[in-house]
């Protein structure tokens, strides 16, 4: 006679490194070819389409090479493919198809110039990731459990997302808050102690959350300068109280300075610069 149970197996949740490009992913992969952390069944990126060059570089020359080789592939994961149609940033240019600017850009349409609300690292980031698992993997969200990169410096950045249903659940992981706890400075050192040179930090190249200094490097290579002032140009037909650097002003118009904090701009609502 075989003996039955009530009891069920816990379901088998996928571990999938969702890599932002920058700093802390870039840590996340060192620890993960130095066996500090276990290899995730899965390490994506989304490509929104306007990355800085120098993520891709680093990536494709430095991190997909050495993880391929512990045999952890990168998945780099369009936008313009994969991001829900109200907020495709290949059709829309900048905007969502309800016509709201979805980047962090300054306006000041009140007199004083103020930001306006974030929407692109949601709906470039991270619903493209999490659309790609559940329709090209069969992996719907309550089968994923999410890595992201923040360290254990971004204390606030961790809180808002751990308030979240997602980390009730067991389905987001901190690897450089949990598993490794790792400061921005120290996920540098680490990179660095394998021999890779300095990473860089992600972001996009006309990304309002970005410093002076910054916005110096983007104007120092003139494919993303042209790329940046011909978005800020674009969108600002459609509204001419938006910019994209926080002076207020158009961005050729801008007299960029190194006077600001290195680290000061970052994106406050997802993945982004991580």
């Amino acid at each position: 006679m075989t003996e039955t149970t009530n009891q069920k197996t816990a379901p088998v949740l996928a571990q999938v490194f969702s890599s932002g490009g920058g700093t802390q992913s870039c840590c996340i992969a060192a620890l993960i070819v130095r066996g500090r952390l276990p290899k995730p069944d899965i390490c994506v990126i989304a490509d929104t389409g306007y990355e800085n060059d120098r993520t891709w570089e680093y990536l494709d020359a430095i991190v997909a090479p050495a993880l391929t080789g512990c045999g952890v592939e990168v998945c780099r994961i369009l936008a313009s493919e994969w991001a829900s149609p109200w907020g495709n940033p290949s059709v829309h240019h900048g905007f969502a198809s309800s016509g709201q600017l979805m980047i962090p850009a300054y306006t000041d349409q009140s007199g004083v110039v103020s930001k306006l609300s974030t929407y692109c690292s949601n709906a470039w980031k991270q619903e493209v990731v999490d659309r790609w698992l559940s329709k090209a993997c069969g992996l719907t969200r309550s089968k994923v459990v999410k890595w992201i990169g923040f360290s254990r410096d971004e204390v606030r950045r961790v809180f808002r997302m751990a308030k979240g249903e997602g980390y009730a659940k067991g389905l987001i992981r901190f690897p450089l808050v949990r598993d490794v706890p790792t400061t921005r400075q120290e996920a540098i050192q680490i990179v660095e102690d394998m021999g890779w040179p300095t990473p860089p930090r992600s972001r996009c190249w006309m990304c309002p959350n970005q410093n002076d200094h910054e916005w110096m490097e983007i104007k120092a290579d003139p494919s993303m300068w042209g790329k940046a002032t011909r978005f800020e140009d674009d969108f600002r037909k459609r509204d001419p109280h938006a910019f994209c650097h926080k002076s207020g002003k158009p961005l050729r118009e801008v007299d960029f300075s190194e006077d600001d904090d290195l680290f000061a701009g970052k994106c406050e609502s997802g993945g982004c610069f991580v």
